[in-house]
C-alpha cells in the first residue's frame, strides 16, 4: 500500500511539472536577419554642428587662465568655452547588397576671447590681459565603408569600418601688462642716499600654439529602430586609434620652447538622434537631429620650463541637417 501512494505521488508530482511548463507562455520567434536586395544609389548630406569644446588637463592652459583671491579664498577663472557654428558634409554611394562607401568631414573653429585682470594682494601687481584668446579647431575627415543589416522588420544596424584623419588645433594668444609697485626704500648704489625705488611696467605676449595630425583605422555600427510614418530613431558610435605627430610652438617672450614628438591619440565618439524620410517621386529627403559628443584622449601636450602636462580634446553639442539619397 506505501508503494502504490508513493507511485501516485510521483506520477501527480510529474503531471505537474508538465501542466506547470505548459503555462510558460508560447516560443519565442525570432526574428529574421537579413540584407537588402541587390541595388544602387547614392546621398549628400549637409549639417549644422552647434558645439562647444572641453578640455580635463593642465590647468594654467585648459581649464582656467588664472586665479585671484577674495579675502582669504582662490578664485580661478573659468577658460571661456562657448557654443559655436560648424558644419559636416558627407557623401556616400550605395551598391550591392546593402553595401556602402561613405565620405564625411566635420568642421569645427572658434574663438573666445575675454579681457582678464589679476591683482596680487601681497605684491601689489597687477596683471592684465587684453585679450586671453584662444582658438580652438576640430577638423576630421572619415571614410567608412559600410554594411547595412536588418534584424527583423523594424530594427537595423550599419556596421562600418575605415579610417579617419584627425586635426586639432589649441592656440592661445594673450597681451599682458605688468604693473608693478615701488618695492619701498632702497639704497642707491651710485650716491649711497635712501631713495624710494620705482614702479616698473613689463608688456609682453604669451604665443603658444598645439596641435596635433594623426591617422588611424576607425570602426563603428548605427543601430536605428524605424516606424512605419517615416520616423526613426537611433544611436550611432565609433572608435578611432590615431597615430601622428603632437607639436608645441611656444613664441612667448618668456621662456619660448618648441617641442615634436608621435603620439598615439584614441577616439570615441557617440550620437543620439531621430530622423523624418519624406519620399519624393526620385528619391529620398531625411531631416536629421540630434546631440553628439566625441572625444579624443591625451590629444595635446604642453612642454614649459617647470611646467608639462597634456589633455583630452572633445566636442559636444546638438546638430540638425539633410540629406537626400537618390537611386541610380
Amino acid at each position: 500500500m506505501f508503494c502504490i501512494k508513493k507511485t501516485a505521488l510521483a506520477v501527480l508530482a510529474l503531471g505537474s511539472s508538465a501542466a506547470f511548463a505548459g503555462t510558460m507562455g508560447p516560443a519565442c520567434t525570432p526574428g529574421n536577419v537579413t540584407v537588402p536586395c541587390t541595388t544602387s544609389g547614392w546621398d549628400v548630406g549637409i549639417y549644422a554642428l552647434y558645439l562647444e569644446p572641453s578640455y580635463n588637463g593642465h590647468p594654467r592652459f585648459f581649464n582656467y587662465v588664472g586665479s585671484d583671491f577674495v579675502g582669504a579664498q582662490r578664485v580661478h577663472t573659468k577658460l571661456n568655452t562657448d557654443f559655436d557654428w560648424g558644419f559636416k558634409l558627407e557623401a556616400s554611394y550605395h551598391f550591392s547588397t546593402g553595401n556602402d562607401i561613405n565620405v564625411n568631414w566635420y568642421h569645427w573653429d572658434t574663438t573666445t576671447s575675454q579681457n582678464l585682470h589679476y591683482f596680487g594682494e601681497i605684491s601689489g601687481a597687477e596683471v592684465f590681459f587684453t585679450p586671453f584668446q584662444i582658438d580652438h579647431k576640430w577638423d576630421a575627415v572619415n571614410f567608412e565603408f559600410g554594411q547595412h543589416v536588418d534584424f527583423g522588420e523594424f530594427k537595423n544596424i550599419r556596421f562600418h569600418g575605415g579610417a579617419q584623419y584627425a586635426r586639432l588645433q589649441h592656440k592661445i594668444y594673450s597681451p599682458y601688462t605688468i604693473n608693478i609697485p615701488s618695492a619701498g626704500f632702497v639704497v642707491d648704489p651710485d650716491t649711497g642716499n635712501i631713495v624710494l625705488s620705482p614702479a616698473e611696467t613689463e608688456i609682453g605676449a604669451n604665443r603658444i600654439d598645439l596641435t596635433f595630425r594623426g591617422v588611424g583605422p576607425r570602426v563603428g555600427a548605427d543601430m536605428s529602430y524605424d516606424w512605419p510614418n517615416g520616423f526613426a530613431i537611433y544611436a550611432n558610435g565609433a572608435a578611432a586609434l590615431l597615430i601622428g605627430d603632437n607639436k608645441v610652438n611656444d613664441t612667448s617672450d618668456i621662456e619660448p620652447n618648441r617641442a615634436t614628438h608621435t603620439s598615439i591619440v584614441p577616439e570615441l565618439e557617440a550620437k543620439l538622434g531621430l530622423t523624418y524620410t519624406y519620399a519624393m517621386g526620385q528619391g529620398n529627403l531625411t531631416l536629421d537631429g540630434g546631440y553628439m559628443v566625441a572625444n579624443y584622449w591625451n590629444a595635446f601636450h604642453v612642454v614649459q620650463a617647470g611646467q608639462d602636462g597634456s589633455t583630452d580634446f572633445g566636442v559636444h553639442g546638438p546638430y540638425l541637417g539633410l540629406k537626400y539619397i537618390g537611386a541610380l
